[in-house]
């Protein structure tokens, strides 16, 4: 198992925090199981599309490719929406 860093703001992180605590969870856990079945989620996929070649044939990097998305319209999706598409499985 890896581990990484993510930063966010201090209030996005308190919101998290209280969010996982509400359930009985952990922030780390609810971040792993979004990380876990976020390529499964057909809304997930639809706003950040795997990144298209440029005309040299390289890939655009990731943080160029969603910063081109974010600006046209992403349907947005919570994580208790991917949550609540699980069958009684506890996070």
């Amino acid at each position: 198992m890896k581990n990484i860093t993510v930063t966010v703001s201090d209030q996005a992180y308190r919101r998290a925090r209280v969010w996982a605590a509400e359930r009985d969870s952990s922030l780390s856990r609810i971040v792993q199981y979004l990380i876990e079945t976020l390529p499964g989620i057909s809304r997930a996929a639809d706003a950040l599309p795997v990144a298209k070649s440029d005309s040299t044939g390289a890939a655009a990097p990731p943080a160029e490719a969603f910063e081109a998305k974010k600006s046209t319209s992403i349907p947005t999706f919570t994580a208790g929406e991917c949550l609540a598409n699980t069958s009684n499985e506890n996070v």
